[in-house]
């Protein structure tokens, strides 16, 4: 069962497959224009503030964030998922989700870890 955190356009499994600290990694995004990889940019910059917000409200890793190529981003257009088995499988969902949300082609812009991974 997945429930969707409207505010941000995130997907979450229900239950958390890790219970801990959260770090974000960046992952450097393909087949943007210069405008898209500078908003990608600040939107990185600012993601590993926004793990302390996750895990208070219980979300888990691992987790994956991607954005659609060839459109005009919008925070509307953000795709992630998380509480996956593994980052390969966050990576993948995401993927599906963001697609599926945008109808685009969408890279991957970071990963939700465990800290310390």
């Amino acid at each position: 069962m997945k429930k969707l955190v409207s505010a941000l356009g995130l997907s979450f499994a229900a239950v958390p497959l890790f219970a801990g600290a959260l770090a974000f990694e960046p992952v450097a995004p393909e087949g943007l224009d210069a405008t898209a990889e500078q908003m990608v940019e600040a939107l990185q910059a600012g993601m590993p503030a926004q793990m302390a917000a996750f895990e208070a409200q219980g979300f888990g890793s691992y987790g994956a964030i991607a954005v659609p190529k060839g459109v005009e981003l919008k925070p509307e257009l953000l795709a992630s998922v998380a509480n996956h088995e593994s980052a390969e499988a966050a990576r993948i969902a995401v993927l599906d989700a963001c697609s599926e949300l945008t109808g685009a082609e969408c890279t991957v812009i970071g990963l939700i870890v465990p800290a310390g991974n």
